[in-house]
């Protein structure tokens, strides 16, 4: 679309802010920026008192992540599957907002991932690829830094991230998403939203946009883990009119791809009748090959194109992530350390846990206990 999209004037360009950094939550009777937005709410808060003034209509919480599950998968309304496809543990940090029925996260992580699953059942998700280093793609489509990826409700994400990720999610109901869009011509119409889809917007627009997500990420810091009446309204139109005037500006035919590729079809496929067959240690790859109709060679190719590694590589790091999920889950659903690696088909105990300590930085137990401890601090 190359038509000029209307614009709400209070949509303001925020300054630079240093995306990587780890900031500390600032309290809310300090001064935590000189920007006259962040400033006036606090002073809203001090004025009526910061115990009783503000309705609090959102949450946030900020910390540093271990691994690639707590980043992707721990949240509420999601179900997402997150495969380590290299050693070493997956360090990042991660700041999850809650807005009323709108949410937002931001965070970043270094690592070699595959994700894919369910962002969320009921609302729409934005996703915002704010720094990039190493391949990214999603459906087999490479994704640079500056794209939005746009997954409508029950929407799978489903890809490939590798090497550092900053990344920002605006999730969104329908019908604030359709409100936000009718101030923008052309994104108004429901159809324009009914599949998945990548954006590439002009540079101009990517950097537009991604000044909006940084300085609603640091308003929410500021604010701390409770968000006013105030600041959730204003947040709510920021994050989604930063993220739609960038897809606004998308070019006719240039910036739209959607649709799985070949190759991502096909690893999808043998994820599938994995998933379905039990013990993933157990299925050959001759199984696979004969269910998808497919050479060795094909299937081979397919996961060196999109993974970089092959099937039988990859079920079995598939397999280890999934008990990482478990043990990590512990806190809710009781487990032992022998019972997860059984039930993803590791038979020898000494070198799962040791296959484990090199992929994750940790033994089995040490993750089982911090999950089970953190549930007791609950």
């Amino acid at each position: 679309m190359d038509n000029e999209s209307a614009k709400d004037p209070h949509l303001r360009s925020w300054s630079s802010t240093d995306w990587r950094q780890n900031e500390t939550v600032t309290p809310v009777d300090g001064d935590p920026s000189d920007d006259g937005l962040v400033a006036g709410t606090l002073d809203e808060r001090r004025s009526f008192g910061a115990r009783s003034a503000a309705v609090v209509l959102g949450q946030v919480v900020a910390r540093e992540t271990q691994g690639a599950h707590e980043v992707w998968a721990h949240a509420a309304g999601r179900d997402l599957a997150v495969t380590q496809l290299t050693p070493e543990p997956c360090r990042g940090h991660l700041l999850r907002a809650t807005l009323g029925d709108m949410g937002f996260d931001a965070g970043a992580f270094d690592g070699d991932l595959r994700v894919r699953g369910i962002i969320d059942q009921k609302a729409f998700s934005l996703v915002s690829v704010m720094e990039q280093e190493g391949v990214l793609n999603q459906w087999g489509h490479l994704v640079e830094e500056g794209d939005i990826i746009a997954i409508p409700p029950g929407g799978e994400l489903d890809g490939r991230f590798q090497g550092h990720v900053a990344y920002a999610v605006v999730t969104a109901p329908w019908d604030l998403l359709m409100q936000r869009a009718e101030a923008f011509e052309g994104l108004a119409e429901p159809g324009f939203w009914t599949g998945p889809a990548i954006y590439s917007p002009p540079p101009e627009a990517r950097a537009a946009c991604k000044r909006v997500l940084q300085g609603c990420s640091s308003l929410l810091r500021a604010l701390g883990g409770g968000v006013p009446s105030s600041a959730v309204a204003f947040l709510r139109n920021e994050l989604l009119d930063g993220v739609l005037t960038a897809v606004a500006k998308v070019q006719v035919g240039g910036g739209r791809r959607q649709g799985v590729l070949n190759a991502a079809r096909i690893v999808r496929g043998a994820e599938d009748f994995v998933e379905g067959g039990g013990a993933r240690q157990a299925v050959q790859i001759e199984d696979i090959c004969l269910a998808l109709n497919i050479s060795r060679r094909t299937l081979y190719r397919a996961f060196h194109d999109l993974l970089g590694i092959s099937p039988k590589a990859y079920l079995r790091l598939k397999a280890m992530s999934a008990a990482r999920a478990r043990l990590l889950d512990a806190g809710d659903r009781p487990t032992t350390v022998t019972q997860v690696a059984l039930d993803q088909g590791f038979w020898e105990l000494g070198r799962f846990a040791g296959a484990y300590r090199a992929m994750f930085g940790e033994s089995p137990s040490e993750t089982l206990r911090t999950a089970q401890g953190d549930s007791l601090r609950r």
